[in-house]
């Protein structure tokens, strides 16, 4: 009873975040506001609709990953409302960086890859089991890099916990002194294995009060998944991908930017679909970067940079007064204004090679306090799942392990992601008491850290 009552009320759950979703779309579009990607973001809730009645036929990892999307789900919306007015300011702007595939394509198709949401969409189709063939195709070595999780800026910052010092002292070196500072540009990195709160620490920058005041566009690029050394093609892809994003993000049209690089005597010069007309075409959009930059004031998060490539090396490079523009992703980064670079990625090295003599920081073990509150959210939030009517006042494995925190946040090293796992595994044999009787949650297989969370973003 207790396992069918704990999957009742997940599926419930999944249920109401759903209309939750869609009730804060439609009101979004009844008030007359803007709303980006407005038919995809329709077809995707189109389909989770009518696939409504399936959500309790998830096996359980399936419904951990639909509740994951949702959540994923809520992040994008919340970018996409929120998008147009963003690119309208002149002061403060913030952005992020969503995936999409940038290879020709005509203007029409508003449903291919492009899209903000179209990640989304093919997630659901994944978990729901949905083959459309209105679908982009997902099969393959691509379904691993849908399924990755992309980081935003967009957080709550209420669920980032600790650091506030750290934040601190790497807004600082970014923004420099606030008197006499005649450095225009500034690179600094963060490093750290997985789960050590890379992405986390960096988000606390993003939003930090020193960098809002010092910088008029903020831009935050998730770079993710990185092709083998061996694939050239991909590689290109990645670069085109990558730079298109941003370029969509700063308010310009892709597509007639796709058409002004096909179009300039850089790229005509080599034959059709050459190595050499792909490394003109990435000199282009990095020219088009620098022009779209050169006026302003910016600061650039590049998030998760997992596998290191020269492409990215000494980010503070002028870009070439004679010659090709596409060996490195600095000469797309002007430096004629005050600005700045933050990069997280996995090893010391790889961090000091992109910002050189930047300054480089790795997230600290997270202070018990902190931790306990990392650990607590993630508990309850499993254990609300488990268990229908769940009052943590009766919850006697919690209340004990309240009593033990810092010996179990010292079994975990400080680490976030050690500290996720923990929570969904305790949780799932959470004790609780009710009418004198103890009763004990049925234990299930516990998954990984939720990627949609801040904790997650960790990473």
């Amino acid at each position: 009873m207790a396992g069918a009552g704990k999957g009742k009320g997940e599926v419930e759950g999944m249920e109401q975040k759903l209309e939750k979703l869609m009730s804060a779309f439609h009101d979004h579009q009844e008030g007359n506001k803007a709303v980006r990607h407005q038919k995809e973001l329709e077809e995707l809730f189109s389909f989770l609709r009518e696939h409504e009645a399936a959500f309790s036929q998830l096996p359980g990892d399936k419904k951990d990953d639909l509740d994951a999307l949702l959540r994923n789900i809520e992040g994008v919306l919340e970018l996409c409302k929120n998008q147009e007015e963003k690119k309208k300011k002149t002061t403060n702007k913030m952005g992020d960086c969503i995936p999409f595939k940038s290879s020709s394509r005509p203007p029409a198709d508003h449903t291919s890859s492009t899209s903000v949401v179209a990640p989304l969409l093919m997630q659901a189709r994944d978990i729901l089991g949905d083959s459309s063939s209105s679908a982009p195709a997902a099969a393959g070595p691509n379904k691993k890099e849908v399924l990755y999780e992309w980081t935003t800026s967009y957080v709550d910052e209420k669920r980032l916990y600790g650091w506030d010092d750290e934040a601190t002292e790497v807004a600082d070196a970014l923004a420099g002194p606030e008197e006499d500072d005649d450095e225009l540009f500034r690179a600094a990195g963060i490093f750290g294995i997985h789960g050590s709160g890379k992405t986390a620490l960096a988000q606390k920058v993003f939003v930090h009060d020193r960098i809002k005041d010092t910088f008029l566009l903020r831009l935050w690029v998730c770079v993710g998944p990185t092709p083998p050394d061996d694939d050239k093609q991909q590689q290109y892809e990645v670069k085109f991908s990558l730079l298109y994003r941003m370029l969509d993000n700063l308010g310009l049209d892709t597509y007639k930017v796709e058409e002004v690089v096909n179009g300039s005597e850089a790229v005509k010069k080599h034959s059709g679909d050459s190595d050499a007309a792909k490394e003109s075409k990435i000199g282009v959009l990095l020219f088009i970067l620098h022009v779209a930059l050169a006026k302003t004031s910016y600061l650039i998060v590049l998030d998760d940079i997992r596998a290191y490539d020269p492409w990215y090396t000494n980010l503070a490079l002028p870009p070439p007064p004679h010659g090709e523009w596409s060996d490195r992703l600095a000469y797309g980064l002007p430096k004629l204004n005050k600005s700045a670079v933050l990069v997280t990625c996995r090893k010391e090295e790889h961090a000091r090679a992109m910002v050189r003599t930047g300054r480089v920081f790795h997230p600290p073990l997270l202070a018990v306090a902190d931790a306990w509150k990392l650990f607590e959210r993630e508990y309850l939030q499993e254990a609300e799942k488990k268990q229908v009517g769940y009052n943590v006042k009766d919850d006697v494995l919690y209340n004990d392990l309240k009593v033990v925190q810092e010996e179990m946040v010292g079994k975990c090293l400080g680490l976030p992601v050690a500290i996720l796992e923990a929570a969904k595994g305790f949780a799932q044999y959470c004790t609780y008491v009710d009418d004198d009787d103890a009763k004990t949650t049925q234990p299930t297989t516990a998954k990984g850290a939720d990627a949609g969370d801040p904790a997650h973003a960790a990473a």
